[in-house]
């Protein structure tokens, strides 16, 4: 549902990530008897008390995601956009400081002139030195990841942000060729032996699968398999 990702390393040692979708569920949980935000921030495998039906393509089908986040941040906060509220929690180690809580709503922000127009969600978190010996993020790392899902989920701005220096730098990553477009970057030094890549693109049992190939005059090939926008290294099955 959203189509806008922001991603910045913060000068503090931080990272914030905002999506412009539709706000985590803020609803108490009723088997939990707890915030559906707080279930999803720290239990594992929440994403199985969810509409399994919401997500067409997951990175993951386990739900161990921001859980597992939050569990090996020092600090994390959280800030929620949906349904005209403007909802906050924060949490130490993973535990919950206090329960999810609105703070505001869309119609006071039109008043202040603060009003960001999206709902969304809204994550900053720094990573537990009790657990991580190394919590300096590399820019470059992250910026090849990034590229990879804006690759994968055509259409999808992703801005990546580095904040931590006097000269700030920022990259916008968005294309919408898909997998086309993705082989055509991989290829861009070399002389492609055909004028355009082989594009494929069938679903089966609910089951979607998209290949791109295009030959050119190197000597060795280059073969990348991702499952759920997961990559896989060996080449997967």
């Amino acid at each position: 549902h959203a189509d806008l990702v922001t991603v910045t390393l913060n000068p503090d040692g931080s990272v914030t990530v905002i999506d412009n979708g539709r706000g985590i569920p803020t609803d108490i949980h009723t088997g939990e008897g707890i915030s559906a935000a707080e279930v999803i921030m720290t239990q594992l495998h929440a994403g199985g008390k969810f509409d399994q039906n919401s997500y067409k393509v997951s990175g993951g089908l386990h739900g161990v995601g921001v859980s597992v986040v939050n569990a090996l941040s020092a600090w994390l906060k959280l800030k929620i956009r949906r349904n005209g509220q403007i909802f906050e929690m924060s949490f130490t180690h993973g535990d919950a400081d206090a329960p999810l809580k609105v703070t505001g709503s869309y119609e006071q922000q039109k008043l202040a002139g603060t009003y960001e127009g999206r709902s969304g969600s809204e994550i900053t978190f720094f990573p537990s030195t009790e657990t991580f010996t190394m919590v300096e993020f590399d820019f470059g790392t992250l910026e090849h990841r990034l590229r990879e899902l804006a690759f994968l989920n055509s259409g999808v701005r992703i801005l990546l942000t580095d904040a931590r220096h006097a000269d700030v730098v920022r990259h916008e990553l968005h294309y919408d060729g898909g997998l086309e477009e993705f082989v055509k970057y991989l290829d861009r030094v070399k002389k492609p032996l055909i004028d355009k890549p082989i594009a494929i693109k069938a679903e089966r049992d609910g089951i979607t699968v998209e290949v791109a190939m295009w030959w050119n005059d190197s000597y060795h090939e280059n073969v990348l398999a991702f499952t759920n926008n997961i990559p896989q290294r060996d080449g997967g099955t």
